[in-house]
């Protein structure tokens, strides 16, 4: 039976003086610990909400997983605030997981070079059966979950997504030891050569200046899952220029967030949709990402909103109004489309169209509680469109 143990709030938040306020609230982060029958022992984890979380009790959310919280917990959770906070990603549930004894937890297999290492099936058992099911309980949890491991952390990563896959909808897994335990983990590829991965994400990496075997061997292992070529396992390897096993965390990490949700691009290729298709095309755009990428497409809200904005400036009027209908319908509540829409009709000359739509921006935006200087600002353009009434230019 899993037992949960609620041990206190913390107020560590690690985040620029500037992004303070729309981030740090003091009871986002809680300890909890785990009494484990499959390990015999209690462990702690941490836990770190979403800004907002009590706001909206309807309201569930990606959870993503981490080995070694002792030390990767705050750069990994700045990491992903950050991403979310510009609309790159969703918010997570953060969730890390202490390894007070990392060589059993972590390697599968008994390495001699590394006292106590071997238990690591156990641990996988003890996350999935376990921790899994005590977070689903717990919080409001949306079925999407990540898991992210650095050194032989990246170990273990590897050992669940090549044991379970289905356990973790994405696998982060950087500066991986796979040479350890006489390169287990090839064993565990070649296994698992005719699973199918249902779908998941794999990014792998290694810092250029990484020592030992972690280089050479990452590049054999990428080689064998290329020839192997798993069925459903959408995966990159990459070898990080100038960082060595520590610093390629932070980059890697960063580069791992945009595999995972593919987030770049989507102006350009929007713009492409509506020229070529009109309305059609934007529709059809829309429904071309959800069916590729599911759960992990993001619609960028701001530059898509750019996109409609251009096609519109362009004389491509119906495509943009298929993409602020689009935007407006995924995102009800962000003033900001709204916003750009007022602009792209004033900017084609439709002005009593723009006031009526700066108009919802500003009435939105109010009951939203949008920054006062935003608000301002919507006014502003508000009565500068009156003014182009007044002297009879637009429609």
């Amino acid at each position: 039976m899993r037992v949960f143990h609620l041990l206190g709030v913390l107020l560590v938040l690690l985040v620029p003086p500037a992004m303070a306020d729309p981030l740090a609230t003091p009871d986002r982060r809680e300890r909890v610990e785990i009494d484990s029958p499959i390990l015999g022992a209690t462990r702690q984890i941490v836990v770190q909400l979403p800004e907002g979380y009590a706001d909206d009790p309807d309201r569930t959310y990606p959870v993503l997983f981490l080995t070694d919280a002792q030390w990767q917990f705050d750069l990994v959770a700045a990491t992903f605030d950050y991403h979310a906070y510009w609309g790159r990603i969703p918010d997570h549930i953060i969730v890390g997981l202490y390894n007070p004894v990392r060589n059993a937890d972590l390697v599968p297999e008994p390495d001699p070079h590394y006292p106590s290492t071997g238990s690591g099936d156990t641990y996988l058992a003890h996350v999935t059966q376990e921790v899994l099911p005590g977070i689903a309980e717990r919080y409001r949890t949306n079925g999407i979950r990540l898991l992210f491991g650095h050194s032989f952390g990246g170990v273990m990563t590897l050992n669940q997504l090549l044991s379970r896959p289905d356990a973790f909808k994405a696998y982060i897994a950087l500066g991986s030891s796979t040479w350890v335990s006489e390169r287990v983990l090839f064993d565990r590829l070649e296994a698992a050569a005719d699973r199918d991965f249902g779908g998941a994400a794999l990014y792998m990496a290694v810092g250029e200046t990484d020592g030992g075997a972690t280089v050479p061997d990452g590049e054999l292992f990428a080689e064998r899952l290329e020839t192997l070529s798993p069925q459903g396992l959408d995966w990159v390897f990459e070898i990080t220029p100038g960082e060595n096993h520590f610093t390629n965390v932070p980059e890697g990490l960063h580069r791992a967030i945009a595999h995972i949700y593919p987030f770049a691009g989507q102006q350009a290729a929007l713009i492409a949709a509506g020229e070529a298709g009109g309305a059609a095309g934007v529709q059809a755009w829309f429904a071309a990402q959800e069916a590729g990428l599911g759960w992990r497409f993001v619609p960028q809200t701001m530059e898509l909103s750019l996109a409609g904005f251009a096609l519109g400036n362009d004389g491509h009027g119906e495509a943009a109004q298929a993409v602020f209908d689009t935007l407006e319908h995924r995102f009800p509540d962000n003033v900001e489309v709204v916003a750009v829409r007022a602009n792209m009709l004033g900017q084609s000359g439709d002005v009593q169209a723009a006031i009526d739509v700066i108009d919802r921006a500003i009435a939105l935006g109010e009951r939203e509680g949008h920054p006062a200087d935003r608000l301002q600002a919507f006014r502003d353009y508000r009565s500068r469109l009156e003014g182009r009434i007044e002297e009879g230019q637009g429609h």
